[in-house]
C-alpha cells in the first residue's frame, strides 16, 4: 500500500552555485530585449522587459529564458553600455551612468516569450522599445539569489509537460543531520485602546528563512570554499585544441567571458566543448595576488609553489568554472559560467578546457582504485573580501517514484508522488565548526540563512496541473554514471571521509602525536538586510515567491571574520606553556625569516597505496596561544591541556578531483 505520509527516506537534497546571467543585444543575431509598459505608463510603478530570439543551448532560446518561471523573482537586474539615441529608452537607466538597479517582481511567460516585471519602472516613457543596434548594450541579472541556469530544461505552457530546473545538481556531502532554513513570518500584533484586552490587529511583517544547518563528514574541501570565499587552482594538464583567449578584460564577479581564437573551429575535447564542460583561465606571474591584505613582508611562497618555510603569501589566480552555456561563432564566442569569478583577468589571457571523462583521458581528473589521483586538482582556499552564495534544492514525496505527468483524482494514486519541491536561494554561510576527535571522521558543521524560497506551485494551476520543476534525483538520474558522478562532486571512491587516523597535527614546529581532539570555530560576519523595496503587485496562490519577494531580505553582506582554535592534547613538552606566558606572536610581518615553528598545520591524507591521494591541509601562520592550562588530574593520570589559539586567518590547501568547489 502506498505511503500516505512524507518520510525522510523519500527526500532529496542537492545544491549549486549562483551566477546570474548577462546577455548582449543581438548576441545570436536574433536576441532582443524589449521594454513594455505594464499598464498606463504615467501611473505605472513597474515596467516589463520581454525577451525574444536567442539560440539553442544558450541562456535564451526562442524568447524563453532558461530559468523556471518564478525563479528570478527577488533577483536584481541592471543595464550596461546603453547608447544615447532617440529610440533607446534604456539610456537613462544605464547602470554605469546612473547607478540604476531594478528588482524583478514577476517572472512569467506570456505569448511564448519570457517577461520580467521590474521595479521601479524605467525612467523614460516606453512601449515596445528596444535598444539601439549596438552590440555593446547588455542586460544583466546579478548573481545573488539567481541560481546557475540549466539550458537543458524544458518549458511548457502546461505544468504537467514542463521539466524546468536549475543547476542545483551538486552532492551536498555525507550528512549526519540537516535542518532547512524554514520560512517564518514575523507577525506584528497590536492592541488598540478601547477595543478590549484581546489583540485587535495582526499584520505579517518580514519573511525570514533562517536556521539552516548541517553537519557532514568532510570528504573533500568544497564547503570550505563557501565558508572562506576565494579559490585558486592548479591543474596538472589542460586541453582544448587551438589557442583560445579572453577577448576583453573581465572583472572579479563576472559570470560571462568573451573569447577569441586564431582558429575558426570551436574548442574540442572528445567532441565539441558544450554546457557541462569546464573552462580554465590560465594566469601568469603578472597576475599574482596577495592572499592577505594586511601583510607587508617580502613575497615568500606563491601558490602553487610553496616557500621553503611552508609560508604562502601570494597566489597565481588561475580559475576554473563549469560552462553553463556556450555560443560559438566559428572559433570565437561567449561562455556563461556557473559562478562569478573571484579575481579580475586582463584581456588576452589563455583559455583552456577540460571535459570530465570516465578515465584520465585528455586531462580529465580521475581516481584510480588504489586511491591515486590522475590529473589531480590542487586548490588554495582562503578568506578575503566576499563569500559566494549558493542555492539549495530540496524535495519530499510520498512514494519513491518520479512525479506523474497527470495528477490523479484519487489522492495518493499509483502514479502520484505528491511531491513538494523548494529551492532556497541566496544562501550564505554564517559560521562553521570544523572538528575531529579520536573516534570519528573530520566533521564540519555549517550554519547558513537563505534570502528567498522558490516553491513549485504547478499543482495549483487551474488545468493540466503537475510538477513544473524537475528535481535532481542524485543517484537515479543526476549522478548515475561515473562521468555524472564526477560532475556532481562525488567521483566513485571519493565519498569516504577523512578520518582521525589519517591526520597529523603540527603546532609551533612540533608534530604532535598526543592530540585528543581539535575544534576550529569560525564566524563570517554575514548579516541580512531588509530594505524598503515594495511594489504594487497583485498576490496569487500560484506565485512561486510570495509578495514578489518584497518581505524578504534584499542583501546579505559579509562582516568581520573571527577564528578560534581549541586543541586538547596530552602534554609532553613545555613549549606551548612558554609561548603562552611570553605572549609570543607566531609570525614576524617584517621579515621572511619564517620557519615551520610559526605554523599550525592540520593535515589529512586519505588511505591508499597511490603516490598522489586526496588531501586537506588547514594552515594558520599568524596566531597567539592565549591559554595553555596544565591541570593536575585527580586520577593521577596523564596531564591533559586544552590549548586556546587565536588565529588571524586560516587557509586550506586541498587536492582532489573536483574542478570547481
Amino acid at each position: 500500500m502506498p505511503s500516505t505520509v512524507y518520510k525522510g527516506d523519500l527526500s532529496e537534497i542537492s545544491f549549486g552555485h549562483e551566477s546570474g546571467m548577462k546577455l548582449t543585444h543581438d548576441y545570436s543575431s536574433s536576441f532582443i530585449f524589449t521594454a513594455k509598459a505594464s499598464g498606463t505608463w504615467a501611473s505605472d510603478e513597474t515596467s516589463i522587459i520581454e525577451f525574444s530570439g536567442g539560440a539553442a543551448n544558450t541562456p535564451c532560446n526562442g524568447g524563453i529564458l532558461e530559468y523556471p518561471i518564478g525563479m528570478l523573482v527577488g533577483a536584481k537586474l541592471c543595464f550596461h553600455g546603453m547608447t544615447q539615441t532617440s529610440g533607446n529608452r534604456f539610456y537613462a537607466d544605464d547602470n554605469a551612468s546612473n547607478g540604476s538597479i531594478f528588482t524583478i517582481v514577476k517572472h512569467a511567460v506570456v505569448g511564448s516569450k519570457t517577461q520580467l516585471t521590474i521595479h521601479p519602472r524605467l525612467t523614460t516613457k516606453h512601449d515596445n522599445d528596444c535598444p539601439s543596434a549596438s552590440t555593446a548594450e547588455i542586460i544583466e541579472i546579478l548573481p545573488y539569489t539567481a541560481p546557475s541556469m540549466d539550458v537543458a530544461m524544458t518549458y511548457a505552457a502546461n505544468a504537467n509537460a514542463s521539466a524546468e530546473r536549475v543547476l542545483t545538481d551538486q552532492f551536498v556531502g555525507i550528512m549526519n543531520v540537516i535542518a532547512l532554513p524554514e520560512t517564518k513570518v514575523d507577525l506584528k500584533r497590536y492592541h488598540v485602546v478601547g477595543l478590549g484586552r484581546d489583540v485587535a490587529v495582526q499584520v505579517p511583517g518580514r519573511f525570514t528563512n533562517v536556521g539552516g544547518s548541517f553537519e557532514h563528514n568532510l570528504h573533500n574541501s568544497r564547503w570550505l570554499y563557501y565558508a572562506l570565499g576565494n579559490e585558486v587552482v592548479n591543474i596538472t594538464g589542460h586541453a582544448g585544441g587551438a589557442a583560445f583567449a579572453l577577448n576583453g578584460a573581465v572583472e572579479a564577479g563576472a559570470s560571462r567571458i568573451i573569447y577569441s581564437s586564431d582558429d575558426s573551429n570551436a574548442p574540442t575535447i572528445s567532441g565539441n566543448i558544450v554546457a557541462g564542460d569546464y573552462v580554465v583561465i590560465v594566469a601568469t606571474s603578472d597576475d599574482d595576488i596577495d592572499i592577505n591584505s594586511y601583510r607587508e613582508e617580502t613575497t615568500n611562497g606563491i601558490f602553487p609553489t610553496v616557500g621553503a618555510s611552508n609560508i604562502i603569501t601570494k597566489a597565481r589566480p588561475e580559475e576554473v568554472r563549469r560552462i553553463v552555456a556556450i555560443h560559438d561563432t566559428g572559433g570565437a564566442g561567449t561562455i556563461w559560467l556557473d559562478g562569478p569569478l573571484n579575481f579580475s583577468h586582463p584581456t588576452g589571457r589563455t583559455l583552456q578546457f577540460i571535459k570530465y571523462l570516465a578515465d584520465n583521458s585528455t586531462s580529465s581528473p580521475h581516481r584510480e582504485s588504489n586511491g591515486n589521483l590522475q590529473n589531480p586538482v590542487s586548490k588554495l582556499i582562503f578568506s578575503k573580501s566576499h563569500l559566494p552564495s549558493f542555492s539549495l534544492e530540496t524535495s519530499i514525496r510520498r512514494r519513491d517514484i518520479d512525479s506523474s505527468a497527470v495528477i490523479e483524482a484519487t489522492d495518493g494514486g499509483a502514479t502520484d508522488s505528491k511531491q513538494l519541491t523548494r529551492v532556497f536561494r541566496g544562501c550564505k554561510v554564517k559560521d562553521f565548526v570544523l572538528t575531529a576527535d579520536n573516534d570519528a571522521a573530520l566533521r564540519m558543521t555549517v550554519n547558513f540563512d537563505a534570502a528567498l524560497c522558490y516553491t513549485d506551485t504547478g499543482r495549483l494551476e487551474g488545468s493540466n496541473a503537475g510538477d513544473r520543476y524537475d528535481i535532481h534525483r542524485l543517484f537515479e538520474e543526476t549522478a548515475e554514471t561515473d562521468i555524472k558522478r564526477k560532475k556532481s562532486g562525488i567521483e566513485k571512491g571519493t565519498q569516504k571521509p577523512f578520518m582521525f587516523y589519517n591526520g597529523t597535527i603540527k603546532v609551533a614546529g612540533q608534530t604532535l602525536g598526543q592530540v585528543i581532539s581539535f575544534t576550529l570555530n569560525a564566524k563570517t560576519g554575514v548579516e541580512q538586510h531588509y530594505v524598503i523595496n515594495g511594489s504594487n503587485i497583485a498576490d496569487s496562490a500560484t506565485d512561486q515567491v510570495p509578495f514578489a519577494g518584497s518581505r524578504n531580505p534584499s542583501l546579505s553582506i559579509e562582516g568581520k571574520t573571527e577564528y578560534e582554535l581549541d586543541m586538547e592534547i596530552v602534554v609532553d613538552d613545555p613549549v606551548f606553556y612558554h609561548n603562552m606566558r611570553r605572549a609570543v606572536h607566531n609570525f614576524d610581518e617584517t621579515t621572511t625569516d619564517t620557519t615551520d615553528a610559526d605554523m599550525i598545520q592540520l593535515s589529512f591524507l586519505k588511505q591508499g597505496t597511490g603516490a598522489t591521494r586526496e588531501s586537506i591541509d588547514i594552515v594558520t601562520d599568524d596566531y597567539y596561544i592565549v591559554e595553555a592550562p596544565l591541570p593536575i588530574p585527580e586520577d593521577k593520570g596523564a596531564i591533559r591541556a586544552t590549548l586556546k589559539i587565536m588565529p588571524k586567518n586560516i587557509r586550506v590547501l586541498a587536492t582532489d578531483t573536483v574542478l570547481h568547489s
